[in-house]
C-alpha cells in the first residue's frame, strides 16, 4: 500500500465528510446539533486542508493550526452529539480544545519530534471518541428508537475502529518508531496510520447522518399516530353528535311550541322574542346537519344534494335572515347587486357558508356596521362578494383563516369556535369553487366566493346556471 495514496484517500475523505457535516445545517439550520455538527466539519474541513498545504514543511505554527483545528472538530462533534441526545452541553470540550492547544504548541517550543506529536494527537483523539462512545451507549432508547438499532452499531463499529486504530499506533510506535515514521513507513503502518482510521470515520460520520434520519421517521410516526388518534376521536364525537344532539333541540322546540301557544292565548306578547328564538333553534339545526354532512363526506359518504337555486330570493332571504338574528347588533345589511341567475347547488350548504360570512362580518365589525352583498357573473365563473368595515385581518394571518379552529389576534373576547370559515372553504370547494379573503384598501374585509357555471336558454330570456 502506498502511504502517499492512503494519506490523500484519508484526507479527500475526511474534507468530503467536513462538507456533509457543514451541509447538515443547511437541511435542519434551528437544531442545536446541526448547528456543532456543522462547525465540526468547517473546523475539520480547514485543519485537514491546512496540514495537507504544509505537509512537506518543517513544523510551524501553521501545522499547530491545522492540528487544533482537525481535534476541535472531533470534541465539537462529541458535543453535538450529547446535544442530539438531550445532555447539555459541556463545557469540557472547550477546555479539551484549549489544553490540547497548549500540548501541542509546548511540544512544538521544544521542538519535539514526529512520533511524540503523533503520540499525543492520537492519545487526544482517543479520549474524544472513547467520550463519544460513551454518549452513544449510555443515551436511552427515546430520541432513536432502540439501543440496538442498526445506526448505533454503526457508529459503535466506527468508533471501535478509530480508538483501536490510535492505540495500536502508540503502542507498536514505542516499540517500532521506523514503522510510522513519513520516510520508512511500513505496509502495516499505513494501514494502522490511514486505512483502518477511513473505514471507522466513514462509519461512524455515517452513523450520525443514520441516527439523525432515525429520530426525523421517529417523529414523523409519532406525529402521524397523533394525528390519528384525534381523527378517530373526532369521528367518534361526530358520531355521539349525531345521535344525541336531535334529541334535545327536539324537546327545545317542542316546549317552543308550547310557550307560543300559550302566549298566544295572552296577547302574543313574547312572539317576537320566541320566533327569535325559534329561529335559532333552526339555524343550530342546519349547521349541526352541515357539520355533519362535511364529516360525513370527508369518510366518503354520499355527495351533495344538488337543485336549482334562483339566487336573487335566495341572497335575500339569507339577508334577512342574518338581520332578525343579529338585530341586537342593528347591522346595516344590502344586497347592492344581485343578477338574475341560476344555479345548480346544495341549498342548506351554500345557506350555511353564505350565513357564516355574514356572521363574521356582523359580530367582529361595528355596531350598526355596513354589510354589502354583491352577486356578479362573468361567462365561465360567478362571484359573490361580502364586504364589511370591520377591523380587517393581518396580513400574516390570511393564509391560516381557513384552517380549522383557527381565530385570528383581532378576534379578542368575541366568542367563536374558529370552525366557521373552515366550513365556507369546505362548501364552496365541494361545488368546484374557491374562496378568498382580503383586506380593503378603505377599511373593512371583503370575503369573494367564486362558483363555475355555464350559460343556457331558458324560455325566451337567458338564464344562467
Amino acid at each position: 500500500m502506498d502511504p502517499l495514496t492512503a494519506s490523500i484517500a484519508l484526507s479527500i475523505t475526511q474534507l468530503c465528510i467536513s462538507a456533509i457535516m457543514a451541509g447538515i445545517y443547511f437541511a435542519a439550520p434551528v437544531e442545536r446539533c446541526t448547528r456543532f455538527w456543522a462547525m465540526s466539519g468547517i473546523l475539520t474541513g480547514s485543519g485537514i486542508t491546512i496540514v495537507l498545504v504544509n505537509a512537506g514543511r518543517p513544523a510551524g505554527l501553521l501545522l499547530a493550526v491545522g492540528n487544533i483545528g482537525l481535534f476541535a472538530g472531533c470534541v465539537v462533534v462529541w458535543m453535538g452529539l450529547k446535544i442530539f441526545f438531550g445532555q447539555a452541553a459541556t463545557r469540557w470540550g472547550y477546555l479539551l480544545i484549549a489544553l490540547f492547544s497548549f500540548l501541542f504548541l509546548l511540544l512544538l517550543a521544544n521542538n519535539a519530534g514526529f512520533t511524540t506529536r503523533s503520540h499525543l494527537i492520537s492519545a487526544s483523539l482517543v479520549l474524544v471518541f472513547v467520550l463519544c462512545l460513551q454518549t452513544l451507549l449510555a443515551s436511552g432508547p427515546a430520541v432513536v428508537g432502540s439501543k440496538r438499532s442498526f445506526a448505533r452499531g454503526m457508529g459503535t463499529a466506527g468508533l471501535l475502529l478509530l480508538i483501536g486504530a490510535h492505540m495500536l499506533r502508540i503502542a507498536v510506535s514505542l516499540y517500532e518508531p521506523a514503522l510510522f515514521r513519513p520516510a520508512t513507513i511500513s505496509h502495516f503502518g499505513a494501514v494502522v496510520l490511514y486505512l483502518v482510521p477511513l473505514a471507522g470515520t466513514l462509519l461512524f460520520f455515517s452513523a450520525l447522518l443514520l441516527l439523525y434520519f432515525e429520530r426525523i421517521k421517529n417523529d414523523l410516526l409519532l406525529s402521524l399516530a397523533a394525528k390519528q388518534d384525534a381523527l378517530e376521536t373526532q369521528i367518534r364525537f361526530v358520531d355521539m353528535f349525531s345521535h344525541e344532539y336531535r334529541t334535545p333541540l327536539a324537546v327545545i322546540r317542542t316546549n317552543l311550541d308550547i310557550l307560543q301557544s300559550k302566549d298566544q292565548a295572552n296577547g302574543d306578547r313574547l312572539s317576537a322574542n320566541l320566533a327569535k328564538m325559534r329561529r335559532a333553534v333552526l339555524r343550530l339545526v342546519e349547521v349541526a346537519e352541515t357539520a355533519l354532512t362535511q364529516e360525513q363526506t370527508e369518510q366518503g359518504l354520499p355527495d351533495i344534494q344538488r337543485e336549482a337555486i334562483f339566487l336573487p330570493d335566495f341572497l335575500h332571504a339569507v339577508i334577512d335572515e342574518a338581520a332578525v338574528f343579529w338585530s341586537d347588533r342593528v347591522p346595516q345589511l344590502r344586497l347592492e347587486q344581485a343578477d338574475a341567475l341560476v344555479i345548480s347547488g346544495d341549498r342548506k350548504l351554500l345557506k350555511t357558508a353564505l350565513l357564516n360570512l355574514l356572521d363574521n362580518a356582523i359580530k367582529y365589525g361595528p355596531r350598526q356596521g355596513a354589510v354589502t352583498v354583491a352577486l356578479t357573473a362573468t361567462d365561465g365563473a360567478l362571484t359573490l362578494t361580502v364586504n364589511d368595515d370591520g377591523p380587517g385581518i393581518p396580513e400574516q394571518e390570511l393564509g391560516q383563516v381557513f384552517g380549522k379552529y383557527f381565530r385570528g389576534s383581532r378576534t379578542g373576547l368575541i366568542r367563536g369556535s374558529g370552525m366557521g370559515l373552515y366550513l365556507v372553504q369546505r362548501i364552496v370547494a365541494r361545488h368546484a369553487g374557491n374562496v378568498s379573503l382580503r383586506n380593503r384598501a378603505t377599511g373593512g374585509t371583503s370575503a369573494t366566493i367564486t362558483l363555475p357555471f355555464h350559460t343556457g336558454e331558458a324560455g325566451g330570456g337567458r338564464v344562467r346556471h
